[in-house]
């Protein structure tokens, strides 16, 4: 936009020959870039045009041995050139390396599929030997930015680089899963015991101590085996649950879908004594983007002042379960299971679901 680009001999090439794409409205702002899959291929489609160039100067003003003058316009300019060039590339780097390493699960969709990856790991990938990649840059780089996958998801860059821990998780929740489906099938008569969880990942060489499966579950919201068969279930969909995650507004938008379905809040490490026993589950909900339903709840203009207050003493999590359609019913479905273990509503349900206009 500015006049001096004229003036600076500087040649604009594309860093990704897929090229860019019209933002549209579902996207939020700071998703950068799509990640389309073509057959088993992917590749980069930025979603704002700036993002794709890379400058080349060519002018003796630009020559590293020359004095940077601060106060002139030209230098100015011609350092801010540098600087966003230098940004787009990096950025291109750590998306070319994200495709690279975690391409399985962005074909698939399938979180079982991410492997490990820290921000050292990644410096290091990209690193040459003329140019050193700080870990500091990409923590810098990557904080607040977003790409949508192949499937649709709005994800951030720092989903693609899980922890061991984080991995371990989505196989435990995987694990437990398919054991609900087989219970209420009939196919098992009672859960796995977390030794008998260790024992099913050492088969599969995963090393995971008890304590850390403990660890994991509870951090998860999972009862122990003894508990798994009765209490708060939603036959068949309790397979169907994400991950618990905190309800926060970072983690919503980091964590949470702009797809329809149900979705449910519950207590950190704390029960609520009902009528006919306890649990942490605190309110039952539905709509047609989670996302946006969970920002508003967390809004300063919330109609619903009994979560306002719960999470305003006490720490909480989600989790949802996406449905394309009858989003509404499923929810009267959930809470009519939830009444029916625990005798009332959920504290913060102030009416039935289907009763809403």
């Amino acid at each position: 936009m500015s006049p001096l680009i004229n003036k600076v001999p500087v040649i604009v090439k594309r860093l990704s020959q897929t090229g860019s794409t019209i933002r549209r409205e579902k996207y939020s702002a700071n998703v950068i870039a799509e990640m389309i899959k073509n057959n088993k291929s992917l590749s980069i489609r930025y979603t704002y045009n700036g993002f794709n160039k890379r400058f080349q100067i060519e002018e003796h003003r630009t020559e590293k041995s020359r004095t940077y003058d601060k106060n002139s316009e030209m230098d100015r300019f011609v350092h801010k050139l540098r600087r966003i060039s230098s940004r787009n590339e990096l950025t291109y780097q750590v998306l070319q390396e994200i495709i690279k390493r975690q391409s399985e699960y962005l074909v698939t969709g399938n979180p079982l599929y991410l492997t490990p990856l820290t921000q050292l790991d990644l410096s290091k990938a990209i690193s040459i030997e003329d140019r050193k990649i700080d870990n500091s840059w990409i923590s810098r780089l990557i904080s607040g930015l977003y790409v949508l996958t192949p499937s649709g998801e709005e994800r951030s860059l720092k989903y693609f680089l899980p922890s061991q821990k984080q991995v371990n998780k989505f196989f435990i929740k995987d694990l437990l899963d398919k054991e609900t489906k087989d219970i209420i099938s009939g196919k098992m008569e009672k859960p796995y015991s977390d030794v008998q969880i260790k024992n099913i990942f050492q088969v599969q060489n995963r090393k995971l101590s008890v304590r850390s499966i403990a660890q994991y579950r509870i951090e998860m919201g999972i009862q122990p085996a003894k508990r798994r068969i009765s209490g708060y279930k939603y036959p068949p969909l309790s397979a169907n649950f994400s991950l618990l995650y905190p309800l926060t507004v970072a983690s919503v938008r980091t964590n949470s879908p702009t797809s329809p379905g149900i979705y449910e809040f519950r207590l950190k490490n704390r029960e609520i004594e009902y009528h006919n026993g306890k649990t942490p589950v605190i309110y039952i909900g539905s709509t047609g983007n989670i996302k946006k339903r969970l920002r508003d709840h967390l809004g300063k203009n919330t109609k619903n002042g009994r979560i306002r207050d719960f999470l305003k003493n006490h720490e909480c999590f989600f989790r949802y379960i996406r449905f394309s359609k009858d989003w509404n019913k499923e929810e009267a479905r959930m809470y009519q299971f939830f009444f029916s273990t625990y005798g009332a509503q959920p504290k913060c349900n102030r009416i039935k679901p289907g009763r809403k206009k």
